[in-house]
């Protein structure tokens, strides 16, 4: 039988529970560190988290080694100064709000730091901190020129830094000048700080702080220095000096005439290098002859020689100098002060010189009456020297009501044999005006040249017109024709004067002649002057004659001075024709009525109109036909019945109370002749 061989096999041993795996504690680790004093810094981005299981994070512990008051420590949001030797825990979500501060002062301490994963708390890890001590900050001002009296900001000269890059925050300033006349220091809370006092001003107050230069020249020693919110600068000095330059002053030499008067100021020249406006000067004579020149001011009138002048700026233009009595030389000063200092004094040389006076001259004139003329045209001054003229003088010899006279702005109507004084200024201002009347006067002139008077010129003014002329040439009217004589007229004046006036003169003394007629008398007597206003020219009328022939009439002109000569012209009027007028046979009914006007015809050579009309009734029954006027309802036969042309539509004839015929007349007037008597049937039927 088969051998059976039996093997046997292990299996593999199982665990009978579960094995657990060991946690791996996580790393922080962080190098050591510097911060300037004070500095702030987050400890995330210096920290670096590491864990070989991979676990993140779950919080953090911190610990300050450093227990002196001033040195480093840690912030979060919970607290703001974790008190040294505690433990400080926080979420890993809260790292970015840890912040260390460095120290107050330099120095180094420990720090400590460690992470928990959520299972295992990592070592400690420690770090030193160096805090850097402040560096002071510097604050300079160089030695300084300011021009005395004048300010400027403090902040313009100094210069600030600091090697940390602090900002100043505040500054000190020093002034060791006592006395009353050196530089000082203005602040808004004080104007005028006293020397040897500690002034402090906050950085963001500097440009409030002015230097005023001193009120005379010198030096000081001033100090300054800045806070950069830890430690102040070491102080810092400088020189300031108030300066100034002297103003200068010149005259140059001068010329003037014996007792001229001239102001000082248009001889000086007055410089500055600093623009120091002059605020005083200051004059010396050094003439002591009772015959030279000299000075005079509003206060004093003859300054004596040797004695100084003192005239405030505002007053130079009152300063005069004199001319000596006599011609000679004499040496003067001035000098100028700018409100700190004075100038050199100047020497200037003042020669006293003969005057000559001046010439003033106006030839003869001749104006037209009444005009006006300005007699700087006609007036020519010189002086030898060439001073200016400054002032004239005029005189009227003309004593007549109507000669010609001077005016002027003061004075409409100068008197006679009076001076008129006149500034050269006010030349332009006088005027002439020609005498009202023809005629001639002698007027004079002289001029001033701020010595002495020229002689008196004198001058003739005669005063002209030139007479207008007026014409009326020779007329024909027919009789009583009236006519304008504005129409006939012509007048004219060489001077270009307007007529003013007219007369009239009719020579014809025949009661039928020809007339004038105005407005104030229809028919002017012969050999009578009549006075018309040229305004009125339109209003005067000539009549002709009433019977032919001719008449001399005369006319003259006034231009407001002069008459024309009389001027003759002839009218001459022409014979009267009758004029004629008719009334055709009439036919009327018994008792009908026609009115006369309607039946009536009127003519007349001459074209006179009718003025009035005479009617004549031939019937003497006392049946018969007749007239009826508004004076008379029935107008006996054989009667003149006089009728004004006016009222010719007023006249009616009447039928007669039985038929019948009639012989009637009609005739009519045209102011001058009767027309002939025209005799004409009126015949009444049934």
């Amino acid at each position: 039988m088969p051998c059976t061989l039996e093997i046997s096999r292990s299996r593999p041993a199982y665990p009978t529970r579960t094995q657990t795996m060991a946690n791996s504690a996580p790393v922080v680790t962080i190098g050591n560190h510097s911060l300037l004093y004070n500095q702030w810094q987050k400890m995330q981005p210096w920290l670096t988290y590491a864990d070989s299981d991979g676990n993140p994070a779950q919080k953090f512990q911190f610990w300050d080694g450093g227990s002196a008051a001033n040195s480093a420590y840690f912030w979060t949001s919970t607290n703001d100064h974790w008190a040294a030797n505690t433990t400080i825990e926080v979420a890993a979500s809260d790292l970015s709000d840890v912040w260390v501060r460095a120290g107050a002062v330099g120095g180094t301490e420990t720090l400590w730091v460690r992470a928990f994963d959520g299972t295992d708390w990592g070592n400690w890890t420690s770090f030193t901190l160096t805090t850097i001590p402040n560096t002071a900050p510097v604050v300079t001002v160089p030695d300084v020129q300011l021009h005395t009296n004048t300010w400027t900001q403090a902040k313009n000269w100094l210069t600030y830094s600091d090697a940390n890059g602090d900002a100043a925050t505040k500054y000190q300033f020093w002034d060791s000048g006592t006395s009353a006349t050196s530089a000082y220091f203005w602040t808004s809370t004080n104007d005028h700080w006293a020397a040897n006092t500690t002034i402090e001003v906050a950085a963001a107050d500097l440009a409030d702080v002015w230097i005023k230069g001193g009120s005379t020249t010198g030096a000081e020693t001033f100090w300054v220095r800045a806070f950069d919110g830890t430690d102040w600068s070491n102080w810092d000095s400088f020189t300031l000096t108030s300066v100034n330059t002297p103003p200068v002053v010149t005259a140059g030499d001068h010329s003037i005439h014996i007792d001229q008067w001239v102001t000082v100021d248009n001889w000086l020249t007055k410089t500055d290098a600093n623009g120091d406006a002059i605020t005083k000067y200051q004059f010396w004579d050094s003439g002591t002859a009772a015959t030279s020149a000299y000075f005079w001011t509003p206060d004093n009138s003859h300054w004596a020689a040797n004695t100084t002048i003192d005239v405030s700026a505002a007053d130079l233009a009152n300063v005069w100098i004199h001319g000596g009595s006599t011609t000679g030389s004499e040496t003067m000063w001035v000098r100028g002060f700018d409100g700190t200092e004075w100038s050199n004094w100047d020497t200037f040389t003042v020669t006293s010189t003969p005057n000559t006076v001046p010439v003033a001259t106006i030839n003869d004139q001749s104006l037209h009456v009444n005009q006006w003329v300005k007699p700087q045209g006609w007036l020519t001054a010189t002086d030898a020297e060439g001073d200016t003229i400054t002032k004239y003088q005029f005189w009227d010899a003309g004593a007549g009501a109507t000669s010609a006279y001077f005016w002027t702005p003061d004075n409409a109507h100068w008197a006679a044999n009076t001076t008129i004084d006149v500034s050269a200024s006010d030349l332009a201002n006088v005027w002439i005006k020609g005498g009202s009347t023809t005629g001639s006067e002698t007027m004079w002139v002289r001029a001033f040249d701020g010595t002495a008077w020229s002689n008196w010129d004198s001058f003739t003014l005669t005063s002209t017109n030139t007479a207008p002329t007026a014409t009326i040439n020779d007329h024909t009217l027919n009789a009583a024709q009236w006519a304008q004589l504005v129409n006939w007229t012509t007048a004219s004046d060489a001077d270009g004067d307007a007529i003013t006036q007219y007369q009239f003169w009719d020579g014809g003394g025949a009661a039928t002649s020809a007339y004038f007629w105005t407005p104030d008398n229809s028919h002017w007597a012969s050999s009578t002057v009549i006075d018309v206003s040229a305004s009125d020219l339109a209003n005067v009328w000539v009549r002709g004659g009433t019977t032919a022939g001719t008449d001399s009439m005369f006319v003259r002109a006034f231009d407001g001075t002069s008459w024309s000569t009389w001027d003759s012209f002839t009218v001459t009027s022409l014979a009267n024709h009758a004029p004629d007028t008719s009334i055709s046979n009439q036919t009327l009914h018994i008792n009908e009525w026609s009115q006369v006007g309607n039946l009536v015809s009127y003519a007349d050579a001459d074209a006179n109109p009718a003025t009035a009309y005479q009617f004549w009734d031939g019937g003497g029954n006392a049946d018969s036909g007749y007239f009826w006027t508004s004076a008379n309802s029935h107008w006996a036969a054989s009667t003149v019945i006089d009728v004004n042309a006016a009222d010719l539509d007023d006249v009616w004839m009447r039928g007669g109370a039985t038929t019948g015929t009639e012989t009637m007349y009609v005739r009519a007037y045209d102011g001058i002749d009767w027309s002939a008597w025209h005799a004409f049937t009126l015949s009444t039927i049934v």
